[in-house]
């Protein structure tokens, strides 16, 4: 739902400020390359599960990376990197399993003092192959920033109270946005993407759905971590003692919504 609808934002960007672009997108690349480097792609995220786990069974390093997409997007990368540098077969295979197990238990464990500042606690880990731009950010925030002055502490006056609920700040602030594009873009354009409807109700209706859909991802992270910490516990008991699971970026967003939408 998000997707369907930040394409045509997109096209109206392209066609009002006269912009040539692609967007980039894994999931566009490792189809492609799945034609050339499917059992090669498999065999590295296999090895790497059972690296990954090895790691933080018999290290201090305790995190399980539980990102399957990100597992699949950069098993491919490893992949075709390394047969690009020549390697070949089980070689391949071996040091791309190898890379991509000990990287994913690694990876969590060098932010977590500030993935933990974030969750109040050592529940959850971030699982993410963006996470080194995070931890820079953080470092950043330490430097410059007050722990005191959070967006979540921000005072709005009784009769803004609405704001705060992120669905509907997440409306209006994509309202705008798409209002301003479809503005530039023209009528005709727009109403080509829109199937006839009018252009400015066409891009009303777009803004209103995206906010929908960041309001089911919101919904269905908060199930997902009900969910998973418990069912964690079999894994954190007798295969890694102390194991963390490491989650995909998403589920920090309830964390500090203001912050989200600010952000964005």
């Amino acid at each position: 739902l998000i997707v369907k609808n930040l394409d045509p934002l997109g096209n109206m960007i392209e066609e009002g400020f006269q912009l040539n672009g692609v967007v980039p997108n894994n999931e566009a690349i490792v189809s492609v390359a799945q034609s050339l480097l499917g059992k090669e792609t498999m065999f590295i995220m296999i090895i790497g599960f059972i690296t990954n786990i090895l790691v933080a069974r018999f290290t201090k390093y305790k995190y399980i990376f539980l990102t399957g997409h990100h597992t699949f997007f950069m098993a491919c990368l490893l992949s075709a990197v390394l047969q690009t540098a020549g390697l070949t077969g089980w070689e391949l295979m071996l040091l791309g399993g190898f890379i991509l197990g000990a990287y994913s238990a690694l990876s969590p464990a060098i932010g977590q003092r500030y993935t933990s500042k974030v969750t109040e606690g050592d529940e959850v880990a971030m699982g993410h192959f963006g996470s080194i731009g995070y931890y820079l950010s953080a470092w950043g925030g330490k430097i410059i920033g007050n722990p005191e002055q959070s967006t979540e502490k921000i005072k709005i006056p009784e009769k803004w109270g609405f704001l705060r609920d992120t669905t509907v700040s997440t409306a209006i602030t994509m309202t705008f946005f798409y209002l301003i594009a479809a503005l530039v873009a023209g009528p005709s354009a727009v109403e080509e993407l829109a199937d006839g409807t009018n252009y400015l109700v066409f891009s009303f209706i777009a803004a209103l759905q995206f906010s929908v859909g960041v309001t089911i991802v919101y919904s269905g992270v908060r199930m997902i971590l009900a969910e998973l910490i418990p069912a964690f516990k079999g894994i954190a008991t007798k295969v890694v003692p102390n194991a963390i699971p490491a989650v995909d970026c998403a589920v920090f967003f309830p964390y500090a919504p203001t912050a989200v939408i600010i952000g964005f």
